[in-house]
């Protein structure tokens, strides 16, 4: 007998007993070309890892049943990380792979780079591979022109939605090649898709820039992680490295051109990336006369303050709420996932792709959780009087969800607050607020400072900003010379470690509690 797994593009069989998995789960995420998200890693706490799953199941138990309706348990759906193995069990992720919609615009427009590429011939790729999402950039290098985009989901959600949850998992070399095997093909396999669509061979890639958080770095390259996730919180690495098509650290996947080139940007500090870096060197934010933030609220929070002059920056953990994990009803930016709600009724909903709703975004819980308040469903306590509240007939908030808000806004504020009081400066002292990645630049401001994530007196302020880390990285991908401007950045960049701040403390407290000032 064996287990059959059926995606939208292959069809996988194993034999029983050369499987030494508990469950659906351990056995899916040791797939890298599954893509399959599981936000608590398998830790039977989100409810999201649901796989259809036919022929020889187990009866339900009351715990999995908790996370499923009766039409799902009626459908064959279960939780994977719940549903132990067996003979002639077949498991169908064929549509589940729905297409998300993932920020991979300029919105800037700062103007052409000067071009003096690294290898001044053929094409490169600028990569961004965020803690959720990776998005690919294809140039010409011999002209600078942008020639097409592709971006996909982080294949390695299977191993948990943030960066904790990754590092936890890499902890014995056998599960580091694992959890780099899944990112190294799945950007390998974006940069087959965008040279497929350009009708380009692997070959004519000469050049790979690499952005993103220091974690997802060390993923990349195989370096261990484990001393990010523990104080005194101490990478292996902060430098940018410049690696050969095959060189071993790679384990001979990515496909360019022999003569081809991996240049991987520098970071900050151990939660301040490269993609932080990118995004600074992409705003001009290291050459602004006045003082400008920028904020990146994703899976994690980062946030830079600063001038030609000095330059501040910082990481809270701002958990994955905005990204639609641990949110009962959360779904990423996909088709069907409700984006925005009314102010007069928080029952006047749209949807992504104005499809039937499905669940709730970033974007959509933001405002969900503004038009609450101004309609009185929570008090500025964040209080919930009922068990749930329900937006469709099955689409619902409940009290956890509205702590999770909570939680997320009051550390990405209390960050803010620390930057402006570390800096010297007023809000009025502020000139701009860029607003970066994918959810950053859909959500709506009156909502983002209607319920005290942004202080209202840079309202204003405000410039949602697109994907910077991918601007900036592909800045890099056209001009070597942005390698020593981004080495001048790390001289002037200061970073404000929050781990150990009472400070920081006190004012996360103080924020817990929802404003209504805009």
């Amino acid at each position: 007998m064996a287990i059959k797994i059926i995606t939208d593009t292959r069809i996988f069989e194993f034999d029983t007993e050369s499987l030494h998995h508990p469950n659906v789960y351990s056995l899916l995420k040791d797939i890298p070309e599954i893509t399959f998200v599981a936000p608590c890693g398998g830790g039977r706490r989100c409810g999201k890892c649901k796989v259809r799953i036919t022929g020889s199941v187990i009866p339900i138990t009351d715990e999995e049943s908790k996370f499923l309706s009766k039409e799902e348990i009626k459908g064959n759906i279960r939780l994977a990380c719940f549903m132990p193995l067996k003979d002639g069990q077949v498991i169908d992720l064929s549509g589940s792979n729905t297409k998300q919609s993932i920020m991979t615009e300029d919105r800037l427009g700062n103007g052409a780079v000067t071009l003096d590429p690294y290898i001044k011939e053929g094409f490169g790729v600028a990569v961004d591979i965020g803690t959720t999402t990776v998005a690919a950039a294809l140039y010409d290098l011999g002209s600078g022109i942008k020639i097409s985009v592709a971006s996909d989901i982080n294949r390695q959600a299977r191993f948990g939605s943030d960066v904790i949850s990754r590092i936890q998992f890499a902890n014995s070399s056998e599960n580091l090649s694992i959890i780099q095997n899944t990112i190294l093909l799945e950007v390998n396999s974006l940069i087959l898709q965008l040279c497929n669509e350009n009708h380009l061979v692997s070959n004519d890639i000469y050049v790979v820039t690499i952005a993103g958080n220091t974690t997802m770095l060390h993923l990349f390259m195989g370096l261990d992680p484990t001393g990010i996730g523990i104080a005194p919180f101490t990478p292996v690495t902060l430098d940018m490295h410049i690696l050969d098509r095959d060189d071993p650290s790679l384990n001979n996947m990515i496909s360019i051109n022999e003569k081809g080139k991996i240049l991987v940007s520098a970071s900050i500090a151990s939660y301040v990336g490269g993609d932080i870096l990118a995004g600074i060197l992409a705003t001009g934010l290291y050459k602004s006369e006045k003082p400008c933030i920028l904020l990146d609220i994703g899976t994690n929070g980062e946030m830079v303050l600063g001038s030609k002059d000095r330059i501040l920056c910082c990481a809270t953990a701002a958990g994955p709420a905005f990204e639609g994990a641990n949110i009962s009803c959360g779904v990423a930016g996909i088709a069907g996932a409700i984006k925005s709600v009314g102010y007069d009724s928080e029952h006047v909903i749209t949807t992504i792709g104005n499809k039937p709703p499905i669940g709730i975004c970033g974007s959509g819980l933001i405002d969900t959780v503004y038009s609450m308040l101004l309609n009185g469903a929570i008090d500025d306590t964040g209080h919930l009087d009922n068990d749930d509240f329900k937006l469709t007939e099955n689409i619902f908030l409940n009290q956890k969800d509205i702590r999770e808000v909570q939680n997320a806004k009051a550390a990405i504020a209390a960050g803010l607050k620390i930057l402006i009081k570390r800096s010297g400066y007023d809000y009025g002292d502020i000139d701009k607020l860029y607003l970066a990645g994918g959810f950053g630049t859909v959500l709506n401001v009156e909502s983002t400072c209607g319920i005290g994530l942004i202080p209202p007196e840079l309202k204003s302020k405000v410039i949602p900003s697109g994907n910077t880390s991918l601007m900036g990285i592909s800045m890099l991908l056209l001009n070597k010379g942005y390698f020593s401007v981004m080495d001048d950045i790390k001289k002037i960049t200061e970073y404000v470690e929050l781990s150990q701040d009472m400070e920081f403390t006190d004012l996360y407290v103080d924020n817990m509690f929802f404003e209504t000032q805009c």
